[in-house]
């Protein structure tokens, strides 16, 4: 199994949980808005007013993975996907260490990198893109870097980052300029001999990083404070018992969206109401808005989100084999580390969802995600938790195309050229595969039906 990484912020002596053979599955927020536009209609096909209904269709060109065959099509965890200007189609496998490289008609061209410690090889990667030259860009947090390939494949350069200054997130966007935006990212610093985790800043720093080593905060998006309650969490392995206090989890705390524009411009969604900022050289140019409500969060909506979280833990995968704790220790602690088995770590995920907190009201916007023609495709949350929402399509000069209802064509891990599509899915064996589609009708996409 693989590596995930825990979204806590540890406010006690520090707790490194290094994961061994762990899959903790995302759990995002995901829960309803009324789908009707509140305010006044201003007719069809307007920002302000009722949703008009579009369905463009895809059609299935090829699908990467198999649960036997070639090391290049047995995906162990497809993390990331992207397609260059041809078509062609990269595909970030973490656990294999290696990109997979598909032809815009689905023949296998290569993989790039491998896992090691070696130039060009790959040890923990966390996300990737591809730069408008062509090159691509792989982000290994192990490595404290950048990993730099050609459009042929072959290794160019490492690019080493501070750990002092920071590090990106997993999300990368490429920038025209060929640097790379990112947010979420973590920072350490030296106490004690030892490296920390610092506290994270106020608001979500949305910081490009050049090849050359730069790095500028380009904008700051809002960040909703952190909770001030905490939680005592337990790991217990036969003798060995361990307690930290972190921050309660809270359910639908809004999240930051990240995209980049052709020209440059970054669409960022930091808030709960129906807002996607478009961003130009630090400054907020122009805003899409609709005025749809948020969903207030009540009991019912606690319950179902509760369990909803309680059950994704019971499924097959959910927890991996083992995890090595590492405690640095603190006041009255010299630190230490123990294996804590699967029931260990699912004890102490469930008593953290029992514990967990919730925001006032569900953000209207579940999803964000800029295409190949610079339209914004815009995913509503769902009626209720684990339901999925209607995705708005609309063009960053504020023309509403339309939207496509909860059931129709979903917001993909990738967009490409000429209507191209790429979802990451898994069958019902838990066998990853990575499925392209087109999208037939692509003016379906500039006129309701």
């Amino acid at each position: 199994m693989s590596t995930q990484t825990w979204p806590w912020q540890l406010t006690r002596p520090l707790v490194v949980l290094v994961s061994l053979g762990l899959f903790v599955p995302a759990i995002s927020a995901c829960a309803g808005s009324d789908a009707s536009v509140k305010g006044k209609a201003a007719g069809l096909g307007a920002l302000d007013g009722a949703d008009v209904e579009i369905d463009p269709i895809s059609e299935d060109v090829y699908t990467v993975g198999a649960l036997e065959g070639d090391e290049w099509e047995t995906l162990g965890q497809a993390i990331e996907a992207a397609f260059d200007e041809t078509g062609a189609l990269y595909i970030l496998d973490r656990d294999a260490g290696h990109i997979v490289v598909m032809s815009p008609t689905g023949e296998f061209v290569r993989t790039i990198g491998r896992k090691g410690e070696g130039p060009g090889e790959l040890v923990s990667p966390m996300g990737l893109t591809l730069l408008a030259d062509g090159r691509l860009v792989v982000f290994d947090f192990a490595k404290q870097g950048f990993q730099v390939f050609g459009t042929d494949g072959e290794f160019i350069e490492s690019v080493t980052l501070s750990p002092e200054d920071g590090f990106p997130g997993t999300h990368l966007v490429g920038m025209p300029d060929g640097r790379l935006a990112s947010y979420g990212g973590v920072r350490f610093s030296t106490s004690g001999g030892s490296s920390v985790i610092d506290e994270e800043p106020e608001g979500w720093p949305i910081t490009a990083f050049g090849l050359d080593g730069s790095r500028d905060v380009v904008y700051t998006a809002w960040k909703p404070p952190p909770p001030e309650e905490e939680q005592t969490s337990e790991i217990s392995a036969g003798d060995n018992r361990l307690l930290f206090e972190a921050q309660k989890q809270v359910a639908f705390e809004p999240d930051l969206k990240l995209d980049v524009l052709s020209d440059g411009r970054l669409a960022v969604v930091d808030s709960v109401e129906y807002r996607v900022k478009l961003v130009r050289d630090g400054n907020v140019a122009s805003t899409l808005e609709r005025p749809i409500a948020p969903t207030p969060v009540d009991e019912e909506i606690q319950q179902l989100e509760r369990q909803r979280q309680l059950d994704a833990l019971s499924e097959p995968g959910a927890v991996g084999t083992r995890m090595t704790v590492i405690s640095a220790g603190g006041s009255g602690s010299s630190g230490g580390s123990f294996s804590a088995p699967p029931d260990a770590i699912k004890k102490m995920m469930e008593d953290r969802i029992h514990g967990m907190l919730f925001a006032p009201e569900v953000p209207v916007i579940a999803a964000m995600k800029v295409d190949w023609n610079d339209r914004l495709w815009i995913e509503r949350a769902g009626a209720m938790p684990g339901e999925d929402g209607p995705t708005d399509v609309v063009t960053p000069d504020g023309r509403y195309l339309g939207t496509i209802p909860p059931d129709g064509l979903r917001i993909p891990a990738a967009f490409g050229p000429d209507g191209l599509v790429a979802y990451i899915e898994s069958d019902e064996l838990e066998v990853q595969r990575v499925r392209v589609a087109r999208i037939a009708e692509d003016e379906a996409l500039e006129a309701g039906r």
